[in-house]
């Protein structure tokens, strides 16, 4: 490979990094709230809790968010690792494996919505070119001759309407102290068009661990 083929695959691979980076999910929380009787609570280990009927989506939902909080410093563990069971949780089934594992805080997230909205672009017609005024040849546009208009009007684009779906996944995560039960946080976010379920999970427990590091309640 000559050195020119080399710079033009480097070329290459960075503008195809820079694509991937562009088309990203995002997720974002615009509603939450922090207890303000818990401003200096950090917590040194959580249980998380993933409120799903099928066992395969809890425990990746569950490992995900393990995952996203051990990346910004703190530490969880999955409830499923704890308690396996596939049905509903008892409270004296989940109280004795929080007390047994130490933890002092519990996250529970469930699924709020998944909304699909549609929005509609008219249709619409133009020329191409487009219709150009020159300031001087006796007539400006017009002045040019017969098959000047006619060979810029002939070329008439029209665009048909058309729809676009946006699917937007909404889930609550709330966050509770063991020591009295108590609410210290909460939040709503809201993932817009995931590229696949395990996208969607990366972004959501991505955006939620980055928020509780930045109210400093974990380490």
């Amino acid at each position: 490979m000559t050195k020119t083929q080399l710079s033009r695959l480097l070329t290459f691979l960075v503008a195809v990094a820079a694509l991937t980076a562009c088309s990203k999910t995002k997720t974002s929380i615009p509603q939450s709230y922090r207890n303000p009787g818990y401003e200096q609570t950090v917590f040194k280990k959580l249980m998380v809790i993933g409120v799903a009927e099928n066992q395969e989506s809890r425990q990746a939902f569950e490992d995900a968010f393990v995952k996203a909080i051990a990346e910004q410093g703190g530490v969880a563990q999955g409830s499923w690792g704890v308690l396996p069971q596939s049905e509903q949780l008892t409270e004296e089934e989940i109280r004795a494996a929080i007390e047994a594992g130490n933890f002092d805080g519990v996250l529970i997230t469930r699924l709020l919505s998944v909304d699909k909205d549609q929005e509609y672009t008219p249709a619409s017609t133009y020329n191409n070119p487009r219709t150009r005024y020159y300031s001087g040849g006796g007539g400006g546009f017009y002045g040019r001759g017969f098959y000047g208009f006619y060979g810029t009007t002939y070329a008439q684009v029209h665009e048909p309407g058309y729809f676009e779906t946006s699917t937007t996944i909404r889930l609550e995560t709330s966050l509770y102290a063991v020591a009295n039960d108590g609410l210290v946080w909460t939040g709503q976010s809201e993932t817009v068009d995931p590229d696949s379920i395990p996208d969607a999970r990366e972004s959501m427990t991505g955006a939620v661990a980055k928020k509780l590091k930045e109210e400093k309640m974990i380490p």
